[in-house]
């Protein structure tokens, strides 16, 4: 048995969550893994005499966890950037395996982290989508396989958006407002429906299951906040649903790396995730089709993928010759040579749809299809209802074939410009098949 001594930085819900569930199910963990677990140094910003430290010291300096030579392993749970990084950086360094859930660190300074020793030392399964194991499914049990495509509901915030505006026909601003009083929303919410989160994990995922290499630039990220209970009724009429999709994909020029809101059929199994939850799905060689679902959020949650990391850590150091860390005999140095690159966005060819207000008046169809056909674009479906008598526009809606990006955003352009076009025109794109 071997008893693994723990340093958590940070008093927050995820830090209370894991200790609640080492005080609950040490004993069953012990009987799993081998690993015994004990927590003995807390270090926060301020003391919260409400969570129970079982006995662990505490104290307001993240640098007795490095300090301190009874810690084993640093459990980094205080988010943000600056002290984080410093503390994943300086552990790595003195040799400490490290435990975090901090997604937008590994997104922007992933490829340094996880150079030379990080590989084996630092691991992040709660970095992505909460409790889902989708970082071990990779790394793991995917491992045999070569992926072709991946398409995840990575926000549970932007999901739970679309859900009730989906089924109460409740305006955008309502429902975030909404989410912001249960907690599902930061009262800055736009690190959320401006995709940058989303875009954080899409990151990650896209370097350790096809590039190997973290890039944040490389992803397109796009938000939700021009969608309307409008497009939502149209998706529904086309036969989808709008959901905020991360979607990785290979193709014969590179990998697609985007975050956007993508029209999903209404009977795929991405369509029926609803709530905060999240879902991961992936298409592999050997696997088939797959897919991860599960609470991407929560203390408890993100706790237990937070755990699963430690007992990973925990068995390696358990068989590390009696170094207490992987041996350097244990870290591949051997690198990919087919790994694809990232596609551009412009380069993208998909589906879309438009919502196009225009004044009502006779011809306007025609004007519209033949911009479109300019661009050769062909339209798959289409929606014109009658104009009410209180409306001064009536909206037009497309289902276009797929269609290269740049190509598309050229149309657009020159859609804006028709004098029959009354506002801003909506574009979604269509996910890729699933």
């Amino acid at each position: 048995m071997t008893e693994i001594k723990l340093g958590i930085a940070g008093l927050g819900t995820v830090a209370h969550g894991v200790l609640e569930l080492i005080r609950r199910n040490n004993a069953l963990m012990r009987q799993r893994s081998g690993v015994s677990l004990r927590v003995v140094r807390v270090a926060s910003r301020r003391a919260k005499p409400e969570i129970d430290l079982q006995g662990a010291h505490f104290s307001t300096d993240i640098e007795d966890l490095l300090t301190d030579p009874n810690v084993d392993m640093i459990l980094e749970l205080i988010g943000g950037d600056t002290t984080a990084l410093d503390l994943i950086r300086r552990g790595l360094a003195a040799n400490k395996p490290v435990v975090t859930a901090n997604k937008a660190i590994l997104a922007v300074h992933g490829n340094e982290l996880m150079a030379g020793r990080g590989r084996q030392l630092l691991r992040f399964e709660a970095a992505v989508a909460g409790a889902i194991p989708i970082i071990q499914g990779l790394s793991g049990g995917l491992a045999a396989n070569r992926l072709g495509g991946l398409f995840g509901i990575i926000n549970g915030t932007c999901n739970y958006i679309f859900g009730e505006m989906q089924a109460n026909g409740t305006a955008f601003d309502e429902v975030l407002a909404e989410a912001q009083r249960l907690g599902y929303a930061e009262a800055d919410p736009s690190f959320d429906i401006d995709g940058i989160d989303a875009a954080h994990k899409l990151t990650i995922l896209l370097a350790l299951g096809f590039t190997g290499s973290f890039d944040l630039s490389a992803v397109f990220v796009e938000g939700i906040r021009h969608v309307t209970v409008a497009d939502i009724r149209f998706a529904q009429e086309l036969g989808f649903k709008i959901k905020h999709l991360g979607i990785i994909q290979n193709t014969d020029a590179g990998a697609e790396a985007r975050v956007h809101c993508a029209l999903v059929p209404g009977d795929a199994l991405l369509a029926n995730v609803n709530g905060v939850m999240n879902a991961v799905q992936i298409n592999s060689d050997g696997a088939g089709e797959t897919l991860f679902s599960g609470p991407g959020a929560g203390g408890e949650a993100t706790a237990s993928a937070v755990l699963s990391d430690v007992l990973a850590l925990g068995a390696l150091m358990a068989s590390s010759n009696g170094t207490g860390v992987p041996s350097e005999s244990d870290q591949s140095s051997e690198q990919i040579s087919d790994q694809p690159a990232v596609v551009s966005m412009s380069n993208v060819s998909c589906a879309n749809y438009l919502r196009i207000p225009t004044v009502d008046q006779p011809g306007v169809f025609a004007q519209v299809t033949q911009a479109l056909s300019e661009f050769s674009i062909s339209i798959d479906a289409a929606i014109q209802h009658e104009a009410s008598s209180n409306q001064s526009a009536v909206d037009i809606v497309l289902l276009t074939d797929d269609v290269v990006e740049g190509t598309m955003n050229a149309a657009l352009e020159r859609l804006q410009r028709l004098d029959i076009v009354a506002a801003d025109i909506v574009r979604l794109r269509v996910a890729p098949t699933l």
